[in-house]
């Protein structure tokens, strides 16, 4: 079994977390509040997957899918946890159509969509070839490449006077309604509750039960903070009425950038900030997923599975939506209530209220 350690873990749960958010605005519904929306939902967030390390702590050894069976019994939990693959195909193929849209959109004009989709796919899919081990040491390297590029776009900003602290004012102004709104479940499950998915990595990673769960929660608060850093200068480079419009407002705010006439049009960070942390979503999306259907179909080797969801993954990525409007209507308004909130939520704490019934009559 391939082993993981805590830093791969930390890099990795972060770069999940942040995933597609660091191009589109977090929260962006509560408008200039959606920093406070932000914090609520790490919050939120920070609950759930304390649920999650909870769970992986009363079932020793176990991942994810296996937990339902051992608690439902066979004929109830093996269903159930059928759904969670599936769950995380289907976000894979949700995180392959956000590389879709914004490629042909912004950088890659006119570029058809199956060229896109087919080119990331066979890096995503190498990745898979190379294991988890290697795409954790990737992560290791990546990180600090990614954390400056973000730093070096705040100076421009800040030098280029372009962030304007007045634009955050005044604070509340539709009142707490929004800012719920925005927190749940969209906001709390977006990245934060998706940790659910490295309950099936956690008992690859080479070190103590205490160790993994303080791990897990610092690097929560990190990518939180990245994110909440990433709307604050959004909101106040942008101002709340194009913050709430844009559909790509980082990219909108960094292509603002202009130092001097020399220091300008600077879209490719943003865009190499998306890539990189897309294709890192996508490949933990899909290395669980083929994880989680080799251990309940009890499949030795998976590397003629690889190639199968590589296919169904170009299919998803076409058919999934139609337009970038039907794809985040689905992503705000349908997705997070109709299966976020049952998968995320309510079945993992009912399976804790179980798992601790049982563990009283034993």
């Amino acid at each position: 079994m391939e082993r993981i350690s805590l830093s791969q873990l930390f890099t990795l749960t972060v770069f999940f977390q942040i995933g597609t958010t660091i191009i589109f605005g977090f929260g962006a519904s509560a408008g200039k509040d959606a920093w406070i929306a932000t914090i609520i939902s790490i919050i939120l967030g920070l609950t759930a997957i304390g649920l999650y390390l909870t769970l992986s702590y009363l079932n020793p050894g176990l991942t994810l899918v296996e937990w339902f069976p051992a608690q439902f019994g066979k004929w109830i939990g093996t269903p159930i946890a059928w759904l969670y693959p599936l769950l995380f195909l289907y976000e894979a193929g949700r995180a392959l159509n956000d590389v879709k849209y914004l490629t042909t959109s912004l950088i890659l004009e006119g570029t058809p969509y199956w060229a896109v989709l087919l080119l990331f796919l066979i890096a995503v899919t190498y990745i898979q070839l190379c294991g988890l081990e290697v795409l954790g040491r990737i992560g290791e390297i990546f990180l600090p490449y990614f954390l400056f590029m973000i730093l070096l776009i705040i100076i421009l900003l800040i030098v280029g006077d372009f962030l304007k602290a007045e634009n955050l004012q005044p604070v509340l102004q539709n009142g707490w309604l929004p800012i719920l709104k925005a927190s749940f479940p969209l906001g709390a499950s977006q990245g934060f509750a998706q940790t659910l998915e490295f309950a099936m990595l956690w008992t690859a990673v080479h070190s103590s039960q205490k160790k993994i769960v303080k791990t897990t929660c610092y690097a929560t608060i990190f990518s939180g903070i990245m994110i909440l850093i990433a709307d604050l200068i959004m909101i106040m480079g942008l101002g709340e009425s194009f913050f709430k419009i844009e559909i790509f407002p980082m990219f909108s705010l960094v292509s603002k950038v202009d130092v001097g006439e020399v220091i300008k049009n600077l879209n490719v960070l943003a865009v190499i900030l998306f890539i990189i942390s897309a294709t890192f979503k996508v490949s933990l999306h899909i290395y669980f997923a083929i994880l989680g259907i080799k251990l309940l179909a009890n499949i030795k080797k998976g590397r003629k599975l690889i190639f199968f969801i590589f296919s169904l993954l170009m299919y998803l990525g076409y058919s999934i939506s139609s337009n970038i409007q039907e794809h985040l209507q689905v992503a705000f308004n349908v997705f997070p209530y109709n299966l976020w909130v049952l998968l995320l939520w309510v079945l993992p704490t009912l399976l804790l209220v179980v798992t601790l019934i049982r563990k009283v009559f034993r």
